[in-house]
């Protein structure tokens, strides 16, 4: 047995008041009157020892009464398992997952529902004394607080499914550094009890950084569905990124059947605009299946698409949102220098698509990159410094750079703009091995160029070329190659584009062949800048604004009866939209949002991201020994799997027995009461 507050032990001293009391005051002598001497004897003999009898028994009395309230206030207790109880108040920190995996249904209702009830009947178990921390998956600044037990309570009702997905590792470590923090700074804390009450997937089990704790009890409580499969839809595709008026393009939708069983006949319903389509899909268990619709737009614009099936398992993920904007122009620059070949402005005036301006190199200004989708660099032998910076702050805004060197070029400033692109730099001209030998045909840039892959086209001769130095695949591949492995045409994965022949006719007469034309106009249409097809709340991204943002506008994205702020970060000139952080995680829901300043300028798909669909789940033993793995002994596993109200959890604590002595101390003086009022 423990004292809580041992300290109080010193009022044991204070039992010597009631022997000092025996010792002089009931042996005090006192003085009687008699009418005959003869009954002294008698009464003497008579009434001695029920005197005596009943003087100890009333010093008893009082000492027991005295010494049972002492103990009574010094809090004896009695620890369950290995627990040290420590001074001050006690906390029960309860942790509830409410992230979209608790939205499946268990045999009481939905996971969460069944984690709200569970942790009511806790709470009202614990005692009343007891301070609650009660935390989800915000654990934000109103949860980061001590609560008492008629508060948290009231907390619960409020807790709701949130697309926040936390790590338990994160969760212990806020726990415990804010409980610290509070004994520190606060009050004195006493035992500190953990409890979890959540799914335990295994993406979300994380407990890599977490320091022992030998101390405090810790309680993970798994809550499991009734069925652990889904089928949610995983993700959408384009075959092209190009949208054209009146062009065929193939919608792709991948959906996973993530069951022991399979499914057949699932509805898929798709939605672009008022169309409506819908198919029925089989998909065998555990695995993938991709379907695809063909889509032709006769109109331009944005358009705002949804995909969706009917899963009986989880909801949140049977959705999926697209937009994509189908253009009727891009903006083209060409910049001409000294060795510049009118081929280049031919190929794009005879495509209504391309709105073309062509200038010479010493008439650039930066205005003219404004809303301009892609430039051309047709024969320029040197490149100040004011286009260089203001090209490449422009290919960091997104725009699309395509490079033609010139035949005489200066090697210096090159290798500046072009290290600056992630592009190699040019070395030195070759004239051997230079027949094309190999055209990626897998790459997307070339897809649906060609009907099929075909080694034997005629190709163009090249006699002459840029060799290449410090090429590197992470940044900058080949699109076209000559037989010797040396690069005719590169891209990089920020969009750009490099030549490595001039398009002189003493370098060749690549510009006679039907392959330049191709090259030149499907870059053009993939520079076209668009918002991306779709993007995850809370993933880091920059989501580039298409257009300038006249200062002081505010940036809105509008949609499901709601209206959100993002954060935008400028680089450059350029804007980002950035949908990362608490705040946009916890205000926006998946679907098709409006971009708005005083007008649309775009649209916005939003998804939620699909880490939880898959319902794998830790298992007893993986959870027991993580935690012991970390130094932490006093642990508890308990498995929900047939409903919470089946389940009978008890937090561990105390056996206390100060209500015990408290009413023994009143019984004691009562006795007291009753020797000194009844005893004759």
């Amino acid at each position: 047995m423990e004292l809580v507050h041992p300290k109080l032990l010193w009022l044991l001293s204070l039992l010597a008041i009631p022997i000092l009391i025996h010792l002089f005051h009931f042996r005090r002598h006192k003085t009687l009157f008699f009418s005959s001497l003869k009954f002294i004897k008698f009464i003497e003999q008579e009434n001695k020892s029920t005197k005596k009898l009943k003087n100890l028994l009333i010093l008893f009395a009082r000492l027991l009464a005295l010494t049972a309230i002492i103990l009574a206030f010094s809090q004896p207790i009695i620890e369950k398992g290995n627990l040290k109880h420590s001074a001050g108040k006690n906390v029960v920190a309860i942790y509830i997952d409410n992230s979209f995996s608790m939205s499946a249904k268990g045999t009481e209702g939905e996971l969460l529902s069944e984690a709200r009830e569970l942790a009511r009947r806790i709470i009202k178990n614990t005692p009343l004394e007891t301070s609650i921390l009660l935390a989800t998956n915000k654990l934000d600044g109103i949860e980061q607080r001590l609560i008492s037990k008629i508060e948290s309570l009231d907390y619960l009702d409020k807790i709701e499914l949130t697309p926040i997905n936390r790590n338990l590792e994160d969760v212990i470590n806020w726990q415990r550094a804010f409980l610290e923090k509070e004994n520190l700074e606060q009050q004195k804390l006493g035992n500190r009890q953990y409890i979890y009450l959540s799914d335990f997937q295994k993406s979300a089990f994380v407990m890599n950084k977490i320091e022992a704790d030998k101390s405090h009890f810790y309680y993970p409580i798994q809550l499991l569905p009734q069925d652990p499969s889904n089928i949610y839809i995983d993700s959408v595709w384009f075959g092209s990124p190009i949208h054209k008026k009146g062009e065929t393009n193939e919608l792709f939708i991948q959906i996973k059947n993530d069951a022991e069983e399979a499914t057949t006949n699932l509805e898929l319903e798709l939605e672009i605009g008022k169309k409506q389509r819908t198919s029925f899909i089989d998909i065998d268990a555990g695995k993938k299946s991709v379907i695809s619709f063909q889509i032709t737009d006769q109109e331009n614009g944005q358009k705002n698409g949804k995909v969706s099936i009917n899963d009986k398992q989880l909801y949140w993920d049977d959705e999926f949102y697209f937009s994509y904007r189908v253009a009727d122009f891009s903006n083209t620059l060409i910049i001409n220098g000294d060795a510049a070949s009118d081929n280049v402005t031919r190929v794009f005036n005879i495509e209504p698509f391309f709105k073309t301006q062509s200038i010479k190199d010493v008439e650039f200004t930066k205005d003219k990159l404004n809303q301009c989708d892609f430039v051309i660099l047709n024969g320029l032998n040197s490149i100040s410094s004011g286009i260089d910076e203001d090209l490449v702050e422009f290919n960091k805004m997104g725009g699309s750079i395509f490079i033609f060197p010139g035949n005489n070029i200066d090697y210096s400033e090159y290798r500046h703009f072009l290290k600056a692109l992630n592009l190699p730099e040019l070395g030195p001209s070759i004239s051997t091995g230079l027949k094309i030998d190999q055209i990626n045909f897998k790459d997307p840039f070339f897809k649906g160029v060609f009907e099929k892959e075909n080694k034997n086209l005629n190709l163009p001769s090249v006699t002459k070329s840029y060799s290449s130095k410090n090429l590197k695949q992470e940044t900058a591949f080949p699109l076209i190659s000559f037989r010797n492995g040396a690069p005719l045409l590169l891209k990089s994965k920020e969009n750009s584009y490099l030549f490595l022949s001039s398009l002189n006719t003493d370098f060749g007469n690549f510009i006679g062949n039907a392959l330049f034309p191709t090259i030149l106009l499907r870059a053009g249409e993939l520079s076209t800048q668009n918002y991306p097809l779709f993007a995850l709340i809370g993933e880091e991204n920059k989501i580039a604004v298409v257009g300038p943002i006249v200062k002081d506008q505010a940036l809105k994205l509008i949609g499901n009866n709601s209206e959100f702020i993002p954060i935008i970060q400028k680089i450059g000139n350029q804007n980002f939209i950035s949908i990362s952080g608490m705040e946009a995680i916890e205000k926006l829901k998946a679907g098709n949002f409006s971009i708005q300043t005083d007008d649309e300028i775009g649209l916005l798909a939003l998804n939620y991201g699909r880490q939880e669909s898959e319902l794998v789940y830790k298992d007893e033993k993986e959870i027991l020994d993580a935690f012991k793995n970390k130094g932490i002994s006093n642990c508890q596993y308990e498995k929900i799997e047939n409903g919470q109200s089946s389940s009978n959890i008890e937090v561990d604590k105390p056996y206390e027995y100060w209500k015990l002595f408290l009413v023994l101390g009143l019984f004691f003086i009562t006795t007291e009461i009753a020797l000194l009022r009844f005893m004759k």
